[in-house]
């Protein structure tokens, strides 16, 4: 009959060694984790410190705002207004500087390869206006399947109805921005 070795039993002097050494081992680990805890409390506290000084700044404009409307007289619906259209104003700046940029060409019709603005109308829970101001991104890219097919094919002025973000957005079709000749070409080049 085979039998097992058994393996020899350690001494008492490895057996504390070893104590010793996994002691060791927890402690390092302790004073390790301990560290990482104080720099992640450091780091909640500098944002908490932000935050607070934001939301303090975000009062004082409030009241600012309030003592504004006040003196002059002027509802908050003509400022909204008013806001709005600097907006739009620098939005369409913005993006026609981006336009000169990427050497983009005025469309017709939206294609894959397309850069589109678009704005939106949508309620949210509490029947408050959630649509979209002025967007402009490139289709291909949104990553929205159902928004990305919705809008092929769509010319400026059309509408399509389509779940953004959990909620039913009616987005309209401001611009289409097509990218140079040059690159469509080489795009169409290389995929044949």
């Amino acid at each position: 009959m085979k039998g097992f070795r058994t393996p020899a039993a350690a001494s008492k002097k490895d057996q504390m060694r070893n104590i010793e050494t996994e002691l060791k081992n927890m402690q390092m680990s302790a004073r390790i984790s301990q560290m990482m805890t104080q720099q992640l409390m450091q780091s909640v506290k500098t944002m908490s410190d932000d935050m607070g000084a934001a939301l303090n700044q975000l009062a004082v404009l409030q009241y600012n705002f309030n003592a504004v409307t006040k003196h002059l007289n002027i509802d908050a619906k003509t400022i909204n207004d008013l806001a709005n259209a600097q907006r739009l104003i620098d939005f369409n700046d913005g993006a026609a500087k981006q336009d000169v940029l990427d050497q983009m060409t005025d469309g017709t019709v939206v294609e894959a390869n397309s850069t589109i603005t678009i704005t939106s109308t949508a309620a949210d829970a509490n029947g408050n206006d959630a649509g979209i101001f002025r967007s402009r991104l490139k289709l291909a890219e949104c990553g929205v399947p159902d928004f990305i097919t919705a809008m092929m094919g769509k010319t400026v002025g059309d509408k399509v109805e389509v779940k953004l973000s959990g909620l039913d957005h009616v987005v309209e079709l401001l611009a289409v921005r097509n990218p140079p000749v040059a690159q469509v070409e080489n795009a169409t080049e290389a995929t044949h």
